[in-house]
């Protein structure tokens, strides 16, 4: 996080170098260390020269060598100066000024409609793009170097993008591709011809109903998650004297089964009379069930927060409304009648359908039997939390799934985290989503006040020693309203956030705390103490029909009639 700003007042180029000049506020630059660094901290590139007179700075890049002798590669860069600190370059405003430019008629509309102010912003630093064509005029290979403010961070960067046709092979490898596309075809048509038809034979032998329950997920490894609250009061209600219960799980959607599971899995599909899922779950919307099978969702999240399923119908990465997704459910259990009609809108099934039973895994934040436990465990585990006021910092990732998956760590001034810490008596819990690649780096001189807790996999347990939560997206904000204690938005990249992904309710009314969209922000919301705290009883109360950590017992006695 920069202590100050490093401005950028120009950009142009000569040939394949890029020119980035600018002026520094308040901070001496004596170094050549203006770097272009990447979202996800795997790649830092230093500027090839760099001309420093007083407080003013010119950057060379030669984006054909930048790599270590290779071409920049895609992806978007941020420009850094690496000084004591890290200080990240900010576009001069005086550039996203519409009065600066000459703009027709047209170009003043199309600046006029976008719909964000970044997007405004983006329109005016097209005027700074240059891309490069093969022989010129290719239409298939160009090479784009782009200024933006990103939609991810909110921050200038460089974005690059490298078209190319994909290269031809010879003949030989274009066969063996061929064949081996061929064959997983054929392999993928074998698969699914004896996956559907011991999915039918079993189904057909087993037409009346029965005593088979089967949990499965294509993203859980284990019993956990709201199928361990549901199985355990199976158990507590001796259910599993009266039905046979089993379970197939897989630790993420594109792991293989082992060759039994692959044969075991249709068979129990076709015989299960109750199946559970609790996420996404692709082979279960291929196959018919018979009339007389529950196929039961309870949605790994509670609440109903971002915009999942046939919400996002017409949007990058959502279904269609021909989509067979989702829509074999028979019944899916929430915590409220407010998210009825939003899971019915998600999964494309009948309102009617959707039981506001309460969470299951949710039982426990009402359990202060189990709140004396976990506390006590909790202070074995972080003795540093002993006798200390404790802020969780768990937003959500930035990207466009796993395998970009990142956060901007650069958005979290390390030093005022620790002043506040050392001044209120408290420390910092970082729990970042799992599918964050980079890692967080925690500065020695503040390990005192810091802990990366991002490994402890129960989220649950840490909101029982947590006096403040600090949080963006994350669906998390359900669980610790139950508290009752306060929350703070750090939403950096709100208005880019709403347009790309969106949110059931406005993200401004609907959030149970303040909202800070910097660090600066959050920092003095924390001295003063100002949370908006008034907005979490409402909200409790609004998404928690029931409050009495029953919702296990509710859910299974409206299931079995136990």
């Amino acid at each position: 996080m920069g202590k100050s700003k490093i401005i950028i007042d120009n950009i142009y180029w000569e040939r394949i170098q890029l020119f980035i000049e600018g002026h520094v506020d308040d901070i001496i630059i004596n170094k050549h260390n203006f770097i272009l660094r990447n979202l996800t901290e795997t790649k830092e590139l230093l500027a090839n020269h760099v001309q420093i007179n007083g407080n003013k700075f010119k950057a060379r890049f030669n984006v054909a060598i930048l790599d270590n002798g290779n071409y920049l590669p895609s992806g978007e860069y941020l420009l850094i100066y690496k000084g004591d600190y890290d200080y990240i370059g900010n576009i001069n405003e005086r550039l996203l000024d519409a009065d600066q430019y000459e703009l027709t008629e047209e170009q003043l509309e199309a600046y006029e409609n976008q719909e964000t102010e970044n997007g405004k912003n983006n329109y005016l630093l097209n005027f700074y793009k240059w891309t490069f064509k093969k022989g010129g005029n290719s239409k298939t290979t160009e090479y784009t170097v782009r200024p933006m403010i990103s939609s991810e961070v909110n921050e200038f960067v460089l974005n690059i993008n490298f078209k190319a046709p994909v290269p031809k092979m010879n003949p030989a490898k274009q066969k063996m591709k061929a064949l081996k596309l061929k064959y997983n075809q054929y392999s993928f048509n074998v698969r699914n011809t004896v996956f559907k038809f011991i999915f039918n034979t079993t189904k057909f032998f087993h037409l009346k109903k029965g005593n088979t329950v089967l949990f499965t997920s294509d993203s859980r490894a284990d019993m956990s998650g709201n199928f361990e609250y549901v199985y355990n009061e199976m158990l507590r209600q001796n259910l599993d004297e009266k039905y046979k219960i089993h379970c197939l799980f897989k630790s993420n959607i594109s792991a293989r089964r082992n060759f039994i599971d692959k044969f075991k899995f249709p068979y129990l599909l076709g015989k299960a009379d109750y199946i559970f899922v609790d996420d996404f779950h692709p082979l279960l919307y291929t196959v018919n069930f018979r009339k007389s099978q529950e196929i039961i969702q309870v949605w790994h999240a509670v609440g109903a927060f971002k915009t999942v399923g046939y919400s996002r119908a017409g949007k990058k990465g959502g279904p269609f409304f021909n989509s067979v997704n989702h829509r074999n459910y028979t019944k899916a259990f929430v915590s409220s009648e407010t998210d009825i009609p939003f899971y019915g809108e998600a999964f494309g099934i009948k309102e009617q359908n959707i039981i506001p039973t309460g969470v299951p895994r949710t039982d426990t934040l009402f359990d202060k039997n189990y709140e004396q436990q976990i506390v006590a465990e909790m202070e074995e585990i972080l003795p540093i939390i002993k006798g200390k006021k404790v802020v969780l910092f768990a937003p959500t990732f930035r990207g466009n799934g796993h395998h970009t998956a990142h956060y901007p760590f650069f958005k979290i001034d390390f030093a005022r985290f620790a002043r506040y810490c050392r001044e209120n008596n408290a420390v910092v819990l970082f729990k970042m989503h799992p599918f964050v690649k980079n890692r967080l780096r925690i500065p020695r001189e503040y390990e005192q006040y810091f802990v990366d807790v991002s490994d402890m996999r129960e989220v649950n347990d840490i909101l029982f020693i947590t006096d403040i939560l600090i949080s963006d997206y994350s669906s998390l904000v359900y669980e610790f309203a139950v508290f009752k204690r306060p929350m703070l938005f750090y939403a950096f990249d709100l208005e880019d956030y709403i347009t790309s992904r969106d949110f059931y309710e406005p993200y401004e009314t609907f959030v149970p705390g303040k909202i800070v969209q910097s660090f600066d922000n959050l920092i003095t919301s924390l001295d003063n103490e100002d949370y908006e705290l008034d907005k979490v009883e409402p909200f409790l109360d609004k998404h928690f029909k029931y409050q009495d950590g029953r919702s296990s017992e509710r859910l299974v006695r409206h299931l079995f009639g136990s």
